[in-house]
């Protein structure tokens, strides 16, 4: 059978957002767009490709996938934090767009926000650039401000003081189907069945569609008379809050109860706000700290030089939804498209790991969800146990003989040691393959060796910490099976001592078929307690719970790790 399926051009048949724009191109220029792969760097790139702009971006590291998705774009590797890399990637550059924030690194984003909009305004001081644009939040100056909304002012007052003119735009809260507010009113909004409402959401925001905001950013570009000022830009309401959460729930017909509540405690908001959305709390948190504050438009001269009219609150609304169902009617067709072929039809093409969005959905996904393929390695006596684990521990080459009972699990793996490895030692609390709202993983000190875990994310309910025997990430030039591994011993509140990550190229003799083998070892013996370990019922509760959780991560590091691979033997 000879069947083709043709994918439509998304890309082609959604409204480009500037169609209609009212400002003339000047498409001899170079724009560099940092902050590249965020919502407003991503929205805003095909719009200049779209109007005929060179268009350089930055990012962090490489991937193919940034080539597949920019393909006439040019992809410079760079930090900001790094002054030399960064002076290079402005060179030739005509105007910037400054969308680069640190909301995810919790207490640090200020200093490195600070830092990084002083490196930036330094370089494009010797490149000679001839504007930044630079998209913060509004805030008034004569309150308090939340660390989150000081801080985007901060990073406009470090990017004006160079002798490179700025464009600073100030907006509120953003609604598209990307947008971290949006995701956050969205979820709760289908998954809360009740809304506790704290004082705090009276205060008046005027939120503006992502459309809208591209085009003002687009249009500035366009107008010079927008060299060196401040606008503040926002939609045509200006709502509550409790407003908001209510018209999202009536364009989706969902009945929600609101109640007024006297309590008003972020910390404890943003962690159950975190349970319904695939937002992180401390994200959520810093959001939710800056709806304290009135945020709406004061000056609004942009209206003049960039006429054009902006949605209602509503029709934003209805924009990002119908994005939405766009966007998975495309993932859908392009499913689809890859299982056909001019020989005919082929298997299921291979996909990564649905990314959780909430503690319901890591539930499902690793408790609820039956494993795919069964990872645990039985023993018939507790001694081949010990006899089993000990010979990988010794091959492992560390001394862990106080840890004598341990959970051994196994998965075969159709993709080279080297590239699982490579997908394990990027594990942290954004993994697809990891319970990241139950036990989530933090850094510290953003170093894998040591490692945090706090039930839901709550850093005053940790799990355990962790911190590194070993990390083994080159193979031993002697040994013939590529292994390479992660070893940690763990201190807190969950009963295990130690436990690893294992990978190895397959063994031929011992009937393994896959090209690589992956083990998690971990030591159940109630940190070298014996007589707690021989209590069945805790045991067996433990057991159980973990024994499913380890086998849905390690059959989605499989997923995961042979989907990558396919993609690097195709060159995607």
């Amino acid at each position: 059978m000879n069947l083709k399926y043709q994918v439509y051009n998304m890309e082609a048949d959604l409204e480009r957002f500037c169609y209609n724009l009212p400002t003339k191109t000047a498409t001899q220029n170079k724009i560099l767009v940092t902050g590249a792969t965020g919502y407003i760097g991503g929205e805003l790139i095909p719009e200049l490709v779209a109007r005929g702009y060179q268009v350089r971006v930055i990012v962090r590291s490489f991937l193919l996938e940034y080539k597949e998705r920019w393909p006439s774009v040019e992809i410079v590797v760079a930090d900001v934090l790094d002054y030399s890399q960064l002076k290079k990637a402005l060179e030739g550059i005509h105007c910037a767009y400054y969308f680069i924030h640190s909301l995810h690194l919790v207490d640090k984003f200020k200093k490195i926000d600070a830092l990084a909009a002083k490196n930036f305004q330094k370089a494009a001081e010797e490149n000679d650039l001839k504007r930044i644009i630079y998209l913060g939040s509004l805030g008034n100056k004569q309150t308090t401000l939340s660390d989150h909304l000081s801080s985007r002012l901060e990073v406009a007052k470090y990017l004006q003081r160079g002798k490179t003119p700025v464009t600073f735009l100030r907006a509120a809260v953003i609604i598209g189907s990307g947008s971290a507010s949006y995701k956050i009113i969205n979820h709760l909004v289908r998954n809360c069945p009740f809304f506790l409402l704290p004082a705090w959401a009276n205060s008046n925001c005027q939120p503006i569609a992502i459309c809208d905001v591209i085009k003002y950013l687009v249009g500035c570009l366009e107008k010079e008379e927008t060299t060196g000022k401040t606008f503040d830009i926002g939609g045509q309401d200006i709502l509550t809050y409790r407003m908001m959460i209510k018209t999202q729930a009536k364009i989706l017909n969902k009945k929600r109860v609101f109640i007024n509540s006297g309590f008003s405690a972020m910390n404890i908001y943003s962690k159950i706000t975190s349970w319904f959305t695939p937002v992180p709390p401390n994200i959520i948190r810093s959001l939710m700290e800056s709806c304290v504050n009135n945020v709406i438009c004061g000056n609004t001269d942009i209206k003049k030089l960039i006429p054009f009219q902006t949605l209602s609150y509503t029709e934003a609304l209805a924009k990002a939804l119908t994005r939405e169902s766009q966007k998975k009617i495309f993932d859908k067709k392009k499913a689809l498209d890859a299982r056909f072929s001019n020989e005919g039809i082929q298997s299921t093409p291979l996909k990564p790991p649905n990314k959780s969005k909430a503690i319901l959905s890591d539930i499902r996904y690793f408790l609820l969800h039956k494993p795919d393929i069964p990872t645990l390695v039985d023993f018939d006596t507790i001694s081949e146990r010990e006899n089993y684990s000990y010979r990988i521990l010794q091959r492992l080459g560390v001394k862990v003989s106080a840890y004598k009972i341990l959970n051994v699990h196994k998965i075969g793996v159709n993709a080279p040691a080297k590239y699982i490895f490579e997908e394990l030692i990027k594990w942290d609390g954004n993994s697809t393959c990891w319970p990241n709202y139950i036990a989530k993983v933090e850094k510290r000190n953003n170093s894998l060796e040591n490692l945090s875990f706090n039930l839901f994310g709550w850093s005053f309910v940790p799990l355990f910490v962790t911190n590194a025997i070993v990390i083994k990430k080159i193979p031993d030039p002697m040994g013939m099976d590529n292994a390479r591994f992660l070893l940690y011993e763990c201190s807190g509140g969950y009963p295990i001592g130690i436990f690893t990550f294992y990978v190895r190229t397959s063994i031929a003799d011992q009937q393994e078929t896959e090209q690589s083998q992956l083990f998690m070892m971990v030591g159940f013996n109630f940190y070298g307690k014996e007589k707690w370990s021989k209590v069945n019922l805790i045991n067996r509760t433990w057991e159980s719970i973990h024994d499913r959780v380890t086998s849905n991560v390690l059959n989605r590091l499989k997923q995961l790790s042979e989907w990558r691979f396919e993609k690097i033997k195709h060159g995607n």
